[in-house]
């Protein structure tokens, strides 16, 4: 093989790419992506299909309550977009695959919340978990942080010798296969970061450890209050993959998901008075929350646990 074909061929070998790249196109016009999606957030909204958002101004730390939309909040645009690419295939993340997992995801949510972890199917457990899993990682923080390592990982790889460039070159004027890259195979570098993202989203290790935990959905209808949902809702206590972890996700304001592999923590969670885990939650929401919390609550109480909002 020789002349650029090779070069394309030594690429391939040391990236992770998109399929027909468009090397001279600029980034696609960026649309809202949500990151914790509407489905899921519309279980706090109001009868005119509103909800209550929690949030800083950033220069004075105010908080600031005030009714949203749920295509109006948690979103960034453009957060899963690849670049250099058509349009239609800037979006597949976001519609294919982040799309898919919210269209099989919403009935179980559904279920969950109606007759609980019982009443699923082995095809519903397996996309819950994937959701569960996207949930962690779909927020802008940790896209940014897979971004960047993707970046700074490809860019320290490809500026070493590498023996196939090295035999493809031929005359092409790039000293390393990084160089060549970036000015034959943008969409190669570009989109390394939100490749990896996929695969971690779709980690079998990963699915198969959350869906193989014993799951429980605790109803707090029963206490004063509500619980919250943030806009980093997922969470997560110890390692995924050591003993007694555990993990929880807000499902309605009176129904909460939690997952576990210690019977004991489960029992725990099963006794515990619904106004206790209400109040659990809904601090673990507040401090874990990079801009916003969603639902009902005292401004104090809100004022005391949420945190200044987080640069991402």
């Amino acid at each position: 093989m020789t002349g650029k074909g090779a070069l394309h061929h030594a690429a391939a070998a040391h990236t992770i790419g998109v399929s027909n790249p468009y090397s001279r196109l600029e980034l696609s016009k960026e649309r809202d992506h949500h990151y914790v999606p509407q489905f899921h957030l519309s279980k706090w909204a109001n009868r005119e299909g509103e909800i209550v958002q929690w949030g800083r101004i950033r220069h004075n730390d105010k908080l600031v309550c005030k009714p949203v939309s749920t295509a109006a909040t948690a979103y960034v645009p453009g957060l899963y977009a690849l670049s250099h690419v058509n349009d239609e295939e800037a979006q597949q993340i976001e519609t294919r695959i982040l799309g898919k997992i919210e269209t099989e995801a919403k009935p179980v949510l559904e279920k969950l919340i109606s007759t609980g972890p019982e009443g699923l199917t082995v095809r519903d457990r397996y996309w819950w978990t994937v959701y569960l899993n996207a949930s962690l990682i779909r927020v802008p923080h940790i896209v940014e942080r897979v971004r960047t390592e993707g970046a700074e990982r490809i860019a320290r790889d490809l500026k070493q010798d590498v023996p196939e460039y090295a035999a493809a070159r031929g005359s092409a004027p790039e000293a390393t296969l990084y160089e060549w890259a970036t000015n034959n195979a943008p969409a190669q570098l570009a989109n390394i970061g939100l490749k990896v993202l996929v695969s971690l989203i779709g980690s079998e290790k990963t699915i198969d450890r959350i869906i193989h935990l014993e799951w429980m959905v605790k109803d707090v209808g029963s206490a004063s209050r509500r619980l919250l949902l943030g806009d980093n809702p997922f969470e997560r206590v110890g390692d995924l993959f050591r003993s007694r972890t555990t993990i929880s996700l807000p499902l309605t304001p009176t129904h909460l998901f939690i997952a576990s592999d210690a019977r004991d923590i489960i029992d725990h969670f099963a006794r515990m008075p619904a106004r206790d885990v209400v109040k659990a939650n809904n601090q673990s929401s507040l401090i874990n929350a990079r801009k916003f919390v969603y639902g009902e609550a005292e401004r104090s109480f809100i004022d005391r646990y949420l945190l200044r909002p987080v640069e991402e």
